[in-house]
């Protein structure tokens, strides 16, 4: 039996389970699963019965009148965390449709109401706003707001004057609120003492604030404000915008701020930094000295806090609290410093990650990283034809939501693709629900392959808890090392890393060895790095000519005697005459023609990877470049002009 989920490529089938020995977990509950349930065997997916049926008809991605510039997607995984419908303004839970670009979400009866229910809405909204929307009541202490009541959860409430139960509209101080300059919503906190300075701001007002009130808190980023200041909004946007009009130039504010403090040594601004910096030459003893907003390194003079090492650039200690910025001219842009959760901080003209201080239109959700705040639109550089035909928004199987494209290339922070789980640096596609991470490479990885060494049966990409690859004949990545994913055949219950995998599609055949060998390069080189840092140290693949360890450079390697060669070792014939071209060919470790990314073998016109050894014409440069085993194929060889020293070594190794 099988049902086809209108959120879901494949149709998912019914399955019974062991429950002594299958653990399998509900993608929409996160409960365990017991007995039977829904599933798509080939993406991973296991959802209970009631669980699957009550997605079955909901879209993966809607548009909305009210948020046209973007797609909403569906977000039914994970617990029920609540948050409030950015329509209907009820807190809800469960099931909703979010934005993946930016913080609007809808709960599913707004999602799907007609026009007439928007109007409707929008009506009453309209006489709301017409209600004073904050209200000082003898009874409390603090401004009281208005709000809609929605019977969410297991509780009911009472008004605390009447004792009634709350229906309709009412005031009241929920926990939760918004504040038009923080982008994350705010809860009401016990009091918070930073650290032990005793010195202690407002992140509105910026004025000192009592360590023993109680303050609004956002969870994702130390930003704490006072209760006034974050519920009488309408009067600290007055007090912003009095204060900042009429708007000066970026250059002129920061000219005039290093005049007015030239001859301060302390610098105290609770927005960039909770403690006081202090101006200073910066040396090399520090160790790592990256500016905390621009993230460049940092030489020279500079604010430095001497309790956590925190450092800025000079000029990057005076920018302006405000900007007006071409790429954005209709409202202003507002200074922030990073959040402790960066998976949101992508920016909206580069699409770089950052990690340091940013600009924010907070009606917009428009975000600038310092380095396209300060420049002119014209300086930012052209858009290649490769980065014009990129697709910026798209699905993958490995992941339910949408992935955007990104650039992450901090030089401190470190994330793992969550395939090959190497590095991440550059080029990269991004899940901004959950901070789902993939390659550019990695996302044009096939969910199926075959490989000539496993030809009888498919390879297909999942992720496996157990076992050893059958390639390198290391152990696959932990279950615990989050998921591991690796081609395998569910036929023979064979796996292999994906590195290794990579590694197989190219075999190539010498009279030197009875065996087919495969050239293990760049991407395994980096696997077994990472391999032997975070999974076994003790870790080695060694030459069976020279005995040295393989890592650190390219080798070849036979799957069916498990030995492995450096290059040199194998003695491969450093110049050949082939059929395939009219010139000799130079072996050479890499060859990159070009900055476009796209790099084809001349032989089989199939893509092959700028970092691994090649057979290269020197007579007509970057005409002719050849993966080994395609020149050295027997059916095109003519003859070898092989150099007297490696002589020696061919005699070696055709006796294996």
């Amino acid at each position: 039996m099988e049902i086809k989920l209108a959120s879901h490529e494949h149709s998912i089938g019914y399955h019974s389970l062991d429950d002594e020995t299958d653990d399998k977990w509900c993608e929409k509950c996160t409960e365990k699963i017991c007995g039977a349930a829904y599933a798509c065997v080939k993406c991973e997916l296991w959802l209970h019965e009631l669980c699957a049926k009550a997605i079955q008809y909901l879209p993966r991605e809607i548009t909305h009148p009210l948020h046209s510039h973007h797609h909403l997607m569906l977000d039914w995984s994970g617990p029920a965390a609540p948050f409030t419908c950015d329509l209907c303004l009820k807190i809800s839970s469960g099931t909703n449709y979010t934005c993946c670009r930016c913080p609007f979400e809808l709960d599913l009866v707004c999602a799907f109401a007609s026009s007439d229910d928007h109007v409707a809405r929008k009506k009453r909204q309209r006489s709301n706003s017409e209600r004073k929307q904050t209200m000082q009541h003898y009874c409390h202490i603090h401004p009281l707001v208005l709000y809609e009541y929605s019977n969410e959860g297991e509780h009911d409430y009472n008004c605390r004057w009447c004792d009634k139960p709350l229906t309709g509209i009412f005031y009241g101080f929920p926990p939760l609120a918004k504040h038009r300059y923080h982008r994350h919503p705010l809860l009401l906190n016990q009091p918070i003492r930073e650290d032990e300075i005793g010195e202690y701001y407002c992140d509105i007002c910026e004025k000192e604030r009592d360590p023993t009130h109680e303050v609004y808190y956002c969870q994702k980023c130390t930003y704490i404000a006072h209760i006034e200041c974050v519920l009488n909004q309408e009067e600290t946007s007055t007090k912003q915008d009095s204060s900042s009009s009429p708007p000066i130039s970026m250059d002129a504010k920061a000219s005039e701020l290093k005049e007015m403090e030239q001859t301060e040594t302390i610098l105290v601004r609770p927005v960039f930094h909770k403690h006081p910096l202090k101006f200073c030459e910066v040396t090399e003893n520090l160790g790592e000295r990256v500016c905390g907003a621009c993230r460049l390194e940092l030489s020279g003079p500079g604010y430095i806090c001497q309790g956590c090492l925190y450092i800025l650039h000079e000029n990057c200690a005076k920018l302006p609290d405000e900007i007006q910025h071409p790429l954005h001219p209709q409202h202003h842009l507002n200074l922030y410093a990073t959040s402790t959760s960066p998976d949101q901080n992508i920016c909206d003209k580069c699409q770089d990650f950052y990690f340091g201080f940013f600009y924010l239109c907070e009606q917009c959700d428009f975000k600038l990283d310092l380095k396209c705040a300060t420049q002119a639109p014209s300086e930012s550089g052209r858009t290649t034809l490769k980065e014009s035909e990129r697709e910026t928004e798209l699905f993958h199987f490995t992941h339910k939501h949408k992935l955007l494209f990104c650039n992450f290339t901090d030089p401190l922070v470190k994330r793992q693709c969550n395939l090959c789980r190497l590095q991440i640096f550059g080029p990269t596609y991004h899940c901004m629900s959950c901070g789902w991470i993939l390659h550019e490479s990695c996302l044009r990885l096939p969910q199926e392959m075959q490989v000539p060494f496993h030809s009888q049966h498919t390879l297909t990409l999942s992720y496996t808890s157990y076992g050893g690859c059958h390639a390198c004949s290391l152990k696959l990545l932990p279950s615990g090392y989050h998921k591991s994913y690796n081609y395998g055949c569910k036929d023979c219950g064979v796996n292999y890393h994906i590195a290794c995998a990579i590694s197989l599609t190219r075999p190539l055949k010498l009279d030197s060895h009875m065996h087919h060998l495969y050239y293990f390069g760049t991407d395994f080189d980096r696997f077994f790095a990472m391999y032997r840092d975070f999974i076994d140290i003790y870790a080695g693949l060694f030459c069976s000519h020279c005995g040295e360890i393989c890592s650190g450079q390219s080798f070849y390697r036979c799957l069916e005697c498990f030995i492995n060669f450096h290059l040199e070792c194998l003695s491969l014939p450093q110049i050949i005459k082939s059929k395939c071209h009219i010139h000799p060919l130079t072996l050479k470790d890499s060859y990159i023609e070009d900055d476009s990314e796209e790099h084809y073998c001349d032989a089989c016109e199939e893509k092959r990877h700028p970092n691994h050894h090649v057979y290269y014409c020197e007579e007509c440069p970057g005409i002719f470049v050849a993966h080994i085993d395609c020149a050295l194929s027997k059916e095109e060889v003519v003859s070898f002009l092989v150099p007297r020293e490696m002589k020696k070594r061919r005699s070696w190794t055709r006796g294996i």
